[in-house]
């Protein structure tokens, strides 16, 4: 049995086994007119974790005015504490299998995220991962980068989130030049039904969604 084990281990790190990795994301809202110095606390602890910190300032779609993204280390939990400046803090965790030295790379030539939080249906969480992932494979056969895909392990009611990278709102709002069929054939190829129903499959996936545009801050 061990033997087994031993030659599954190997033939999965073999044919490239994905690992994931596991992260913590604070999102706080500031004080009344205490927004200012909440970021400047932000970047005090951003220095303090080496850089090892992506934070990003709510634009518009949700309540928070920062969300924090860093990789959870040794102590998952231990997060420091901005009450004093903010009047909400929520920090929970969750496992992505794109690594933070990537999701360092993108953040850092991306001035606008495109964040999107799931609550799926019962039963549905892991089809909504699927379908994520799915709708990744159509973005890259039609010449666009996917979403990072993140899996809330512990503290949030949120089941999934994704975060999209943009240099500026004109590459968010723009599409790629290319045929119909080509955009057809991508998602057929990604396990659609049609281009047209990519929506309506993840619309039967989540109970809710929060839909927000963040900019990031240095």
């Amino acid at each position: 049995m061990k033997s087994l084990l031993l030659i599954t281990g190997l033939l999965l790190t073999s044919f490239g086994a994905i690992a994931e990795e596991n992260y913590r994301v604070t999102l706080l809202r500031a004080s009344p007119g205490g927004l200012a110095d909440l970021i400047i606390d932000v970047k005090a602890y951003k220095a303090k974790q080496d850089g090892n910190l992506s934070i990003m300032r709510h634009s518009q779609g949700d309540h928070w005015d920062l969300m924090l993204l860093e990789p959870s280390g040794s102590q998952p939990t231990k997060m420091i504490d901005f009450s004093a400046i903010a009047d909400f803090q929520h920090s929970f965790l969750a496992k992505s299998s794109a690594n933070w030295k990537t999701i360092q790379s993108k953040s850092e030539v991306s001035d606008l995220y495109h964040i999107e939080m799931f609550h799926a249906v019962h039963g549905k969480a892991a089809e909504l991962i699927k379908q994520r992932k799915m709708e990744n494979a159509y973005y890259a056969a039609t010449q666009r980068d996917g979403n990072v895909i993140f899996e809330t392990t512990f503290g949030s009611d949120v089941d999934s989130f994704t975060i999209g990278y943009y240099k500026d709102l004109q590459q968010f709002a723009s599409m790629p030049d290319l045929p119909e069929e080509i955009f057809a054939k991508a998602a057929t190829d990604a396990g659609f039904e049609s281009r047209n129903t990519i929506g309506l499959y993840l619309r039967e996936l989540i109970l809710t969604h929060n839909d927000t545009l963040a900019t990031r801050v240095n």
